[in-house]
């Protein structure tokens, strides 16, 4: 805040000493100019005054004694102290009059009328030359034009900058209190901030903020929502995650038990089959949840790479084989490249949880098929994969809740192969995250269950 103020303030005064300075600059040069038309209009005066006054036996006059003035007597200040004439007898070029500022030597030795600007004894004068109708003598008046720029800042100093200065004063200190005026809400808005607590999500108050303020807070409040829905969830989540690891929990505990009381090799072997199944469950639900977390957190755009569809179920499909040997199933992975741009390890988690849900529920003797490739036309293009089985299916009315976190269909799958209903969730949110579209329906040959998902091309590839 202290630096927006004084940002502000500099930048206000700035400008206003630019638009000082500049009108200062304009004001002294049309004074300036003003005042070279007034001393040409007196020093004319001045000459004609002076030449209508001389008798007409100058001449003569011009080699008697004069007057003379007090040696104590002043000369006056100002320009018009500065001001001296001079009067010439044109035909010998003899002064026959001068005043005490006028120099010994004539201000306008050519002796032509007129206007002129002279240096005499290396000062530099206006001066006027002003001649009788039978050029018998001349009058030249001159004004030394350091005493012009003298009168003229003369005028302009004193008062008149003090009056700037005052002026100055007071704009800056009312720049001050507008600007801080003006930003007195943003402290405010800063100091409810400060005042919150941690998990404070309650969207800030926007009314009374200027105009240039107010977008800001708008979009501030949206990030609250977004976060405080986000913080919601995870919440729910923590939530369930508690319930559904307790629940497994305890049966491991009870099987454990059992095993621990068992009578005869049967009782423990029965036991010892549910513990393991427990375990199995248990650590699928751990590796889940972790995933999950993974992928909450965000970050897939930082960490994504050109990849293929095709290498990652190739990949998966290897990971699996010998799962699905042990249960009587198969796996086949057919189609082409599928060429997109996103995070390899999201996209093998997404790859896996399908693999894994197909293998699961899907009972003995089933057959799971991968399929990857491009589909689409010019700028449609997408990139394709495909996980189907034969299975036991999923009833159609249950197709649509089968991605909902840890929702799990109770007609398909037996107890020993009960899923945590966590995969599919991560699969929609790793589809979503890339930009790509899910559906789901029936599988090979119209039986069982498919997941069929689309993900945007590599751009290389997206127009070809």
């Amino acid at each position: 805040m202290g630096a927006l103020r004084t940002r502000l303030l500099a930048a206000l005064a700035a400008v206003l000493l630019a638009t000082w300075g500049s009108s200062f600059v304009v004001v002294y040069l049309d004074v300036l100019e003003r005042q070279g038309g007034e001393v040409d209009t007196m020093l004319r005066s001045v000459a004609e005054q002076l030449l209508q006054a001389l008798p007409a036996d100058i001449a003569t006059a011009g080699r008697q004694d004069r007057f003379v003035l007090d040696i104590e007597t002043l000369p006056s200040e100002g320009k018009f102290g500065a001001l001296g004439f001079q009067v010439w007898e044109i035909g010998n070029a003899r002064r026959l009059m001068s005043s005490r500022p006028a120099p010994a030597h004539a201000m306008a030795p050519a002796f032509d009328d007129g206007f002129s600007d002279v240096e005499v004894a290396g000062v530099p004068w206006r001066v006027f030359a002003l001649s009788d109708a039978g050029r018998r003598v001349q009058v030249q008046v001159g004004l030394p034009q350091s005493a012009m720029r003298a009168e003229m800042l003369r005028w302009l100093g004193g008062p008149t900058l003090l009056a700037a200065l005052l002026l100055m004063v007071g704009i800056g200190v009312a720049i001050w209190l507008v600007v801080h005026w003006s930003l007195r809400p943003v402290v405010r808005l800063s100091d409810a901030l400060a005042e919150r607590t941690s998990l404070d999500l309650t969207p800030l108050p926007a009314r009374g903020l200027p105009d240039e303020i107010r977008p800001l807070v708008t979009s501030f409040n949206r990030v609250l929502e977004r976060l405080d829905s986000a913080l919601q969830h995870e919440r729910e989540f923590l939530g369930e995650a508690a319930h559904e690891l307790r629940t497994p929990l305890a049966a491991l505990l009870a099987q454990a038990q059992v095993l621990q009381h068992a009578g005869d090799g049967d009782e423990a072997r029965e036991a010892l089959d549910r513990l393991v199944a427990g375990i199995e469950r248990t650590s699928r639900l751990a590796q889940q949840l972790l995933d999950a977390a993974r992928v909450d957190a965000g970050g897939s755009a930082a960490r994504a790479m050109d990849v293929d569809l095709a290498m990652i179920a190739n990949m998966v499909a290897d990971e699996f084989e010998l799962v699905a040997l042990r249960g009587g199933q198969s796996i086949e992975v057919d189609g082409g490249p599928a060429p997109v741009h996103g995070d390899i390890d999201d996209l093998g988690i997404l790859v896996r949880n399908l693999l894994d849900n197909a293998l699961r529920h899907g009972g003995p003797r089933t057959r799971v098929r991968i399929r990857t490739g491009v589909e689409g036309d010019g700028a449609a293009r997408v990139a394709v994969l495909r996980v189907e089985d034969d299975g036991a299916g999923i009833a159609e009315g249950e197709q649509t809740r089968v991605f909902e976190r840890f929702y799990r269909g109770g007609e398909r799958h037996a107890p020993r192969t009960e899923g945590v209903g966590m995969g599919l969730s991560l699969v929609e949110r790793v589809v979503t995250a890339h930009g790509g579209q899910l559906c789901c329906g029936a599988g090979i040959d119209g039986r069982g269950f498919g997941v069929d998902i689309r993900l945007p091309l590599q751009r290389r590839h997206a127009a070809g």
